[in-house]
């Protein structure tokens, strides 16, 4: 029987925009495709993803890529949350009717810069935090690991005490789904920004949900 599900972050529980957020950095002196791709990133980018450096060691890496004297915090968050181009309110109600019958965590590479503002009333339109829809947030600059190596998972699961054939796990990268599988975790592969509602609903009804 299936009792776990997690949840990626960008692209599955709010819509995702890329070009602004290319924009943002291009505006602040940094070339964005040098540091990030469609479904990870690279550099420094990355060290802040796994934990390797912090938020303040982030924003000096960033200024000196970018030829500046220096970077403020506020202003590296505003270029990462130009990847947020909206939170839908129906998706974050659904988490909390899924929440009713099954254990709803968030698996995400993510970043200081990121969870700051999910962790704020300001995330959803509701005035809750992300912490109303989750029952654990396992973000990967906190676990000291990126998806999709198979570490992540591992440690997710032993930390809630989830067993991977009873789990799904939902995210918009082949790759991430690809490396769940292989442990036994059941994956629901979405495009970028697409509702998940129904191929959820007809996967847990498949394979045995409550």
């Amino acid at each position: 029987m299936l009792k776990n599900i997690l949840f990626d972050m960008g692209g599955v529980v709010f819509r995702q925009n890329s070009e602004e957020a290319f924009r943002r950095f291009r505006e602040a002196g940094i070339d964005p495709v040098r540091y990030m791709g469609d479904y990870g990133q690279k550099d420094f980018f990355l060290d802040v993803e796994t934990g390797r450096i912090d938020a303040d060691e982030f924003c000096r890496r960033m200024a000196q890529a970018a030829g500046r004297e220096r970077v403020e915090w506020r202003e590296a968050q505003y270029c990462w949350l130009g990847f947020v181009r909206d939170v839908p309110v129906g998706r974050l109600r659904r988490l909390s009717e899924l929440r009713k019958d099954y254990h709803v965590c968030l698996l995400s590479n993510t970043n200081p810069f990121m969870m700051e503002f999910t962790r704020s009333d300001r995330f959803s339109a509701e005035g809750k935090p992300i912490t109303a829809y989750f029952d654990t947030l396992f973000c990967s600059y906190e676990m000291g690991v990126c998806k999709p190596d198979p570490e992540i998972f591992l440690k997710a699961l032993a930390a809630d005490g989830m067993r991977a054939e009873e789990t799904v796990f939902v995210d918009d990268s082949l790759k991430n789904i690809r490396a769940a599988e292989a442990l036994g975790i059941r994956g629901l592969h979405v495009a970028p920004d697409e509702d998940w509602g129904d191929g959820l609903t007809e996967l847990l009804q498949r394979y045995g949900g409550r």
